[in-house]
């Protein structure tokens, strides 16, 4: 166990291709990525400009604390969610111009540059908007029921992300219902998570040991983009390590992704 946490401790692990045998099977090691000094290793995501999980979680937390419990009146709400997206007007432009489906780009572009102007809406133009919003999420949700591309799936659910808030309070000042808008962003945001959800994959590698062989159990997690997240633990000899956080290793795998706003905001949703 010295040999195997010193060789660790300078930064080396078991390269990507080579095979340990465990009884009669093969199992491949870990990639070849620096280790810290816990054991865990991950690939470097693409991080965004913003905490783009924190705006988005902002933007539905307010509308829901106007909706659920009346803490928030529909204007501070209204003014809240604001503020949320123009935080990251940009970034979430960004994303919705890589949509590759031309109308569902549009609308989401065209409703995260109209909001801007909600508080001055005529009510019929108010009205308007909130229909073209609610039908925006629906268009991006049959897409996203249809689309077999994951990076295409990832754009969508930004798109999503954004519109989502944004026509939920739309429909409150238009004195529309929410409900079925509501249960379409649940839908939704539960196509995402499916979608985008990083694949974990757990392999036992067994060393050589001063007494007796040591037994490790590795877990790599693998985002749709490569990205991962990756950690292990001593299985013998002596007593197990503790579990491996899954949870964490996929949250480290989607780094940069819509998956990890969508994951963020269904609780929300769904109180």
């Amino acid at each position: 166990m010295r040999a195997l946490w010193a060789t660790r401790a300078a930064g080396v692990v078991l390269a990507a291709t080579a095979m340990i045998p465990l009884g009669t099977q093969a199992v491949q090691a870990a990639p070849a990525t620096p280790v810290t000094a816990t054991g865990a290793a991950h690939a470097q995501p693409s991080v965004l400009a913003i905490d783009y999980v924190a705006v988005v979680k902002a933007a539905y937390a307010a509308y829901q604390a106007y909706a659920a419990s009346q803490a928030l009146t529909l204007e501070e709400a209204t003014q809240q969610i604001l503020s949320a997206i123009d935080s990251a007007k940009s970034e979430i432009l960004s994303h919705i111009d890589q949509v590759a489906t031309a109308d569902a780009r549009a609308c989401a572009r065209q409703a995260v540059i109209d909001f801007a102007d909600i508080t001055r809406f005529t009510t019929d133009t108010l009205q308007a908007f909130a229909r073209d919003t609610t039908g925006c999420v629906t268009r991006i949700e049959s897409l996203l029921s249809a689309v077999s591309d994951k990076a295409a799936a990832d754009q969508l659910g930004f798109a999503v992300n954004a519109v989502g808030p944004i026509s939920l309070v739309a429909r409150a000042r238009a004195g529309f219902d929410t409900a079925g808008l509501k249960g379409t962003l649940v839908n939704t945001h539960n196509t995402i998570v499916a979608k985008l959800d990083p694949v974990c994959v757990t392999v036992t590698v067994r060393e050589p040991g001063p007494v007796r062989p040591i037994v490790e159990e590795q877990i790599t997690c693998t985002a749709y983009n490569g990205n991962y997240g990756w950690d292990a633990r001593i299985v013998s000899p002596g007593p197990a390590g503790p579990p491996i956080d899954v949870n964490a290793l996929k949250t480290t795998a989607a780094a940069g992704t819509s998956w990890l706003a969508a994951k963020a905001v269904l609780p929300t949703l769904q109180s």
